[in-house]
């Protein structure tokens, strides 16, 4: 079955007009297609996602600019607009609609995130919404979530986490790649009836990595889905994770600015405790990196280049810096230079 998020773009072209002027409120819009929608979905889930599409360029809806109402997206047939924005790949979104602010989806986002900083792995945002495509949805199989920098010579010391300058020169002068990137596909929770369609997205968007993980929020706790995901986690080299928070406790959390803006103390109080990883499926590392997929997903996002800018600033540096922070450096860098 698929999830609402596509089902719903399918209903779209068939309830909304093209036209702004009989553009139609949420209320309206809602009494149409949730008759008409596979499973139960609660009205502010639907009702959410009206909003949160209106907003993807992707999508089949738009939102009037003033007032309120949705119609078709002109889209549909000229995709001059996905075609002119710019992708990118980023830290942190530049900035988070309230309803997106306030999706399960965003909130794991950020304490998948958090959690990998605690374990000195430096993890990169990936804003697929903004990559060029002419097929609605396409980057969700193209790009991942979240990719993660680990370096395999780094330790810590009295000055923080550092990359340690022998081991580094010595897997450098062998030819051997002194970190690892590792691309994420995130989920709040899976099922029976989508853990193949979420498996093989993590799959598809993967393929140029050193590895693939697709990390889950909720429990595990179907013994028969846990299963499958472990044969399939071991037929195609992807780690599964999940991190034991159940929908009630990332419904009651901040929004998810909030839980980016939390200091490390305020996390590890607040949300840190809550979380257990349970490791469904190891799956194993690649030797090499595909550049040929690389070179793709950098024809199609030029902000793609930024992964490898970063990884090789670390590398000059001898110094592994968050993302954000090497990101801020090149800003100011251009401000002065």
């Amino acid at each position: 079955m698929a999830n609402l998020w596509e089902q719903l773009n399918r209903l779209y072209p068939e309830v909304l007009s093209p036209d702004p002027a009989s553009a139609i409120n949420g209320t309206k819009l809602f009494e149409k297609v949730v008759g008409r929608l596979e499973g139960e979905y609660a009205e502010n889930s639907i009702r959410q996602h009206f909003s949160v599409m209106s907003q993807d360029p992707t999508s089949s809806i738009a939102k009037v600019t003033t007032g309120h109402g949705y119609y078709l997206r002109e889209q549909l047939t000229s995709q001059a607009t996905i075609d002119s924005a710019a992708p990118t790949l980023l830290s942190t979104p530049v900035e988070l609609s309230k309803g997106r602010d306030l999706q399960l989806e965003e909130k794991f986002r950020f304490i998948f995130m958090r959690h990998a900083e605690r374990s000195n792995v430096f993890p990169m945002h990936v804003e697929h919404t903004r990559a060029s495509s002419r097929a609605a949805g396409v980057n969700r199989w193209k790009f991942p979530d979240v990719v993660l920098l680990n370096w395999r010579v780094g330790d810590m010391t009295d000055q923080g986490y550092r990359l340690d300058p022998n081991l580094l020169q010595v897997k450098m002068s062998l030819g051997e790649q002194p970190f690892l990137l590792r691309s994420v596909e995130l989920k709040v929770d899976l099922s029976l009836a989508s853990f193949r369609e979420s498996f093989f997205q993590c799959v598809s968007n993967s393929k140029w990595a050193h590895g693939a993980t697709l990390a889950i929020a909720t429990s595990i706790d179907d013994s028969t889905l846990s299963d499958e995901l472990r044969r399939l986690g071991a037929s195609y080299d992807v780690s599964v994770d999940s991190y034991g928070l159940s929908a009630e406790f990332l419904e009651s959390l901040p929004p998810a600015s909030k839980i980016r803006a939390m200091t490390d103390s305020e996390f590890d109080e607040a949300i840190a405790p809550q979380i257990t990883v349970q490791r469904v499926s190891s799956g194993k590392e690649r030797s090499a990196l595909d550049w040929e997929h690389i070179l793709d997903l950098r024809s199609l996002s030029p902000g793609f280049r930024q992964l490898f800018e970063w990884v090789a600033y670390c590398l000059a540096q001898r110094r592994p810096y968050r993302f954000a922070d090497f990101d801020q450096i090149q800003k100011i860098e251009r401000t002065v230079g």
